[in-house]
Order: C-alpha cells, then structure tokens, then sequence
C-alpha cells in the first residue's frame, strides 16, 4: 500500500510539470496581433553585452558610471565613455579615472629597476620597511629563466624568492586622493607586501595585473625611502616576476557624473537614459547575435548605439567619445588602427573596436585609444560604437577542429562582421526593439514581474557563456565552458523553450549523439559531458550520473519533437534513444521503492521513472508524426 502511494505521489508530481511544459509551450507559440508595449525591467545582475564567452560583459545594478566595467570572469574591462556639451564633460561610463602612470615601472616600461633579492628565507620580518637588507644580494627586474622570452635581468631558477624594491616618493602629498595600484606579472605565486602591510596573495597570470592598494596603505606612504617586497614561489616549470608601483591619472576628473534616469533590461539589449545639463543622453547596449531576421547566431560582435536630444530645443555643440586603456587590459602595447569602408578599426590583441570614419577622430596616447565623434544634425545625433572579439582557440572534437559558425567559409574575418552589423545597425536595433517587445510580453502573460526578469536576461546569459561552432559535416554544434555538459543542457531547454530556439536547442545535442554515436563510446548510457574547451576527449565528470544523463537526453529529444510537431530528429537518433530507454529499464528492474526520498529530484530512480515517461512519450509521438 506504502509504495502504490508513493507512485501515486510521484505521478501526480509528474503530471503538474507536463502540465506546466504544456502551458510554456502554449505561452511560447501563442502570437498576438497587437504586442504590448515592454515593461522597463532591472535584474540585479545581467549580461550587458554577449560577445563570446572571453568577452561578455557583466552589469550589477546601476553601475554604468559608478566603476568601469567588467568581464564575465571578473576581469576589467577599462572604458570610460564621455559625453562633452558646449565643452562641459559629463561621464557616463566607466570609472572617474583611466590611465595609469608609473611611479616604479615594470621592467616593460623601463631598461630594468633594481631590487635586492635572496633565494633563502631571510628571517621573520623580512618584508618590513626597517628591515636591513645591506647583505642581499642586487639585481635587476624582471626576474625568471633567462632563456625564455621575458624581458629578464637576473635569474631565478630556485623554488622561492624574496625581492625587496625600494621605491623613493619625493612628495606623497602630491598623491592624496589618487588611487595607488601594484602592478605584477607572476609565475607562479606571490605574496605583496608594501612598506610591512600585507596585500595579498596572487596566483599565476600570464597578463600584467592591477591590483588597487587599500586605503590603510595608502596612508603608510612616507616621503623618501618606501619598500615594495614580494615573495615569489615557482611549483614547477619556467618562474617569472616583475612588479611595480604605479598611480592613477585623473584624466577625467573634471567632468560631472551624468544622472541616471532610466534602465530598461529586455532579452536583446540594455538601454541606458542619461541626463547630462540640458542634453539628454539615450545609450543601448544591443547583442545582434540574438536576432532572428538575419541568421547571426554565434557572431562574435555586439554594439552601443547612441542618441542625444536637446531638451532645451537649442542648439549644441556635442561630442562623445570613448577611452580604453589597452594596456591595462592586455599587458601590451601593440595597437592597429586603419580605415576600411567608411569605418575606422582599432585592433588590440583579441579586441576590435568600430567606429564610422566620417566625423570620427582617433588618438592613441601611451596606449590608450580615445575614438570620438561630434553628434550633430547632419549624423541625426547618433552613432554606433562597434565591439568584437576573436577568441584564440579552436574547439577540438571527434578527431577534427572545428571552425566558428560564422566563419563556415573558412575565409572570415571579424573586422567583415564588424563592418556588416555597422551598416545595418539602425534596421538591426528596430529588429530588436520589436523582438524585445514580443518576448517582454509574453514574459508578463506567463508570469510576474520577477520571471519576467529572470527569462528575459537568462536569454542573453545562455549566448554570453556559449560558442557555436560547425562540424565537418555542417551540423551546428553550442558548447558551454565544459563540452557537450548534459546537465547544462538540460537547465538551459526552458528558457530556450520559451523563447522557440528549437535550432539552438539541437545544437546542443548535437555534439552528444554524435559523441555517442561514434564506435569509442561503447556504453549504453551517454556521457553526463565529453571534455572541457577546447578539447573534447573525455568526459569531466564521471561520477554516477548515468541515469540522470540518460534520462535528461530522453526528455530534451521529447522537448525538441512537440516545439517541432516533427518526428524527424528523434528518428536520426532513434537506436540511442531506444538504448538509453532499456538501461533505465534495467536499472529499475528489482528496486525496492520506499516512501522516503522519493520524491526527491536528483533520486536515480526518479530520473528513471521521467527518462521512461519520456520514451514511452516518443513512441507516441512517433505514431502520431509517421
């Protein structure tokens, strides 16, 4: 009786969320002849802008211009954005100040700085600023094996070093209200200690870092002689480190904060209202990868738009202008600037920037490109900054690399993308404006306010954290972080569901049945993953989740088939399907049912019973579609 009850219980669980696939699925597919206009939506967290997985921007609250802006992985992104009114400057992104200048600079910006340094721990109070360091022995920064490519002058090839560098300040009070960094290139740890204080301890990077000194030790700067000391650690392989002090230039320091009136989060884009004097200022933030007109799925580019109204109704001299600091972001100074049809490019590592070349002035001072326009009648008060991004590696799966969707031609190049969303990049943003309309409806008609928020910037999130790539045999493949990640797969089917991404929700599956359709994969489960970018070779996880992949594969297959109303996919992998089904089945063969945990998600046996509802539901399926 006990167990009949608890089956009763699970089915009728069971029968309340098909019941809620079936409403969604309604809610998805139902059109309107008239669509509202959007309800203005603030998420406390989003992605601003989707770009690629290495270059999403992030967005907490209403931030814009209160700090500068950051990467998916917390990483800076240094722009400062101005808008200049009659020559009174008003910030509106980015933080109060950009560039950076050295007071004691890393072996890149100088002929090398000296430090004294011992490979032996040197006794309790080493890092202290009175420590007498006279017997030390003296060399020149930076530090690390003289045969590789680092602009080294004394060799470090033993486990640890301690390096003390005294750093003169003439006049600290010349220092009062700036921000102070320790900038550091380490391989592969170190500790930071100025004048005694501990900083912190940092990982291996590859790329200069920035790290802001805190205001406690900020007020332990002392006119003459200061020490920077550093303990470095090398775990194996080549070790390299160099560091520096350096204080910020308060570039823009002068201009007024711009006053935030308005933010609007739809699925497509962010929009931002700013009040600057007497001129109102509208900037959008759009992700064109996310249209639907034209095929752009996968295309590492995005785009802020931007307008100016006069509220005054008077005339204004108006120009806006952006400021990157390139060496912040990337450790070089290499930059690459050129006109290409009727748009001016600059190229910094991985980052491409756009900007119309008619009325548009470029500058690239100590390594920071400053791209400005003037706004006036003839441009219509507008113009477009554009973003792109190209990420080094290939993904490698099933014996082949892969190329990019967008470059299926082998032949691509982003600054081709850039110059393509650029000319079409006012039809681009109606297109989204009335795609944003649509799904901001329907989010409404389906829930409240909260989901609303929660679906429409989870759209954007899925396209900032996945890469689209084509195989040999022209089927579109979406990888998240970890490859072919089932569970991943399965969280995301809702809000794509919602959404009627059908294509990309095949993308996703994709790489798995063909994974384990290929004659290595000889178990008659699928793999909970298939490798972590860029190389697909092996599952991460391997732990027991096999009914739990099995059964999510089942169930996203039946997704796939009703958003369609076709059976043709299911019937390409119709052999997997049926075999995942008959491990479920085994696997639930002689399990003894109690009451307790069973109504419990992550139960095996749970996943079992919805992997076989899922079946039994395509072969229904596949009568009603035959």
């Amino acid at each position: 009786m006990e167990i009949r009850l608890t089956i009763k219980f699970i089915m009728l669980w069971k029968t309340i969320i098909l019941l809620g696939i079936i409403f969604l699925l309604s809610a998805c597919l139902h059109t309107e002849q008239e669509v509202a206009p959007s309800i203005s939506i603030t998420p406390d967290e989003h992605t601003l802008l989707a770009i690629t997985p290495d270059f999403s921007i992030k967005m907490t609250g209403d931030t814009l211009n209160k700090h500068y802006l950051r990467l998916k992985y917390g990483k800076v992104f240094p722009v400062t954005g101005i808008l200049r009114i009659d020559g009174r400057a008003y910030r509106f992104m980015g933080g109060d100040s950009l560039r950076i200048s050295s007071i004691a600079p890393l072996a890149n910006d100088s002929f090398g700085w000296s430090g004294k340094y011992s490979y032996l721990f040197p006794g309790k109070g080493w890092e202290q600023k009175e420590y007498d360091d006279s017997l030390w022995k003296e060399g020149n920064g930076a530090f690390g094996p003289v045969k590789e490519n680092f602009k080294v002058r004394t060799a470090w090839g033993a486990e640890n070093i301690y390096v003390r560098r005294h750093i003169k300040i003439d006049n600290k009070d010349a220092l009062e209200g700036h921000k102070m960094y320790v900038c550091y290139n380490c391989d592969d740890q170190v500790r930071l200690f100025w004048n005694g204080d501990f900083l912190g301890e940092k990982g291996i990077t590859y790329q200069t870092k920035c790290e802001c000194l805190p205001d406690e030790a900020i007020t332990r700067i002392y006119n003459g002689d200061n020490v920077l000391a550093v303990y470095g650690r090398n775990t194996g392989g080549p070790a390299f480190l160099d560091f520096g002090l350096y204080v910020e230039n308060k570039t823009y320091s002068e201009a007024d904060v711009a006053i935030l009136k308005k933010t609007d989060v739809q699925a497509t884009q962010t929009l931002y209202v700013f009040q600057c004097g007497d001129v109102e200022l509208q900037i959008d933030f759009v992700s064109p990868s996310l249209s639907e007109k034209w095929n752009m799925t996968g295309w590492p580019v995005g785009f802020l738009s931007y307008q100016v109204r006069a509220e005054d109704k008077k005339e204004h001299t108006v120009e806006i202008l952006f400021d990157v600091d390139m060496e912040w972001m990337f450790g070089r100074r290499k930059i690459d600037s050129w006109v290409e049809q009727e748009w001016r490019f600059v190229k910094s590592d991985s980052l491409y920037l756009g900007m119309t070349a008619d009325g548009t002035s470029f500058s690239c001072d100590d390594s920071h490109v400053v791209l400005s326009q003037k706004l006036c009648e003839e441009n219509g008060n507008k113009g477009v900054l554009l973003i792109g991004n190209g990420e080094g590696q290939r993904i490698h799966c099933v014996g082949e690399y892969l190329q990019p969707l967008w470059n299926n031609n082998r032949t691509g190049e982003i600054k081709d993308l850039m110059i393509a969303v650029g000319n079409r990049y006012q039809k681009l943003k109606e297109e989204c404006n009335k795609l944003d309309n649509l799904w901001n409806n329907k989010a409404f008609q389906v829930g409240d306010k909260t989901f609303a928020e929660q679906m429409l910037s989870s759209y954007r999130n899925f396209i900032s954290s996945h890469r689209f790539v084509l195989s040999s045999d022209n089927k579109s493949f979406c990888f998240g972080d970890t490859l072919g990640n089932v569970g991943e797969a399965y969280k995301n089917f809702p809000v794509l569901l919602f959404f009627n991404r059908v294509d990309w929700m095949k993308s996703l599956l994709n790489p798995i049945f063909e994974y384990c359709e290929d004659e290595h994969w000889k178990r008659k489960y699928p793999p909970y993953d298939i490798g972590l970018y860029p190389v697909a070779s092996k599952q991460i996880k391997v732990d027991n989740c096999a009914e739990e992949a099995a059964a999510n594969m089942l169930m996203m297959t039946v997704a796939i088939v009703e958003a369609e109303q076709d059976f043709s996919y299911a019937e390409l992998h119709w052999s997997h399907l049926c075999l995942w089904a008959n491990y479920l089945e085994e696997k639930m063969k002689g399990e003894v049912l109690p009451s307790i945990e069973l109504l419990d998600a992550n139960d095996k046996r749970v996943k079992c019973v919805l992997g076989l509802m899922a079946y039994h539901k395509l072969i229904q399926l596949k009568d009603a579609y035959e």
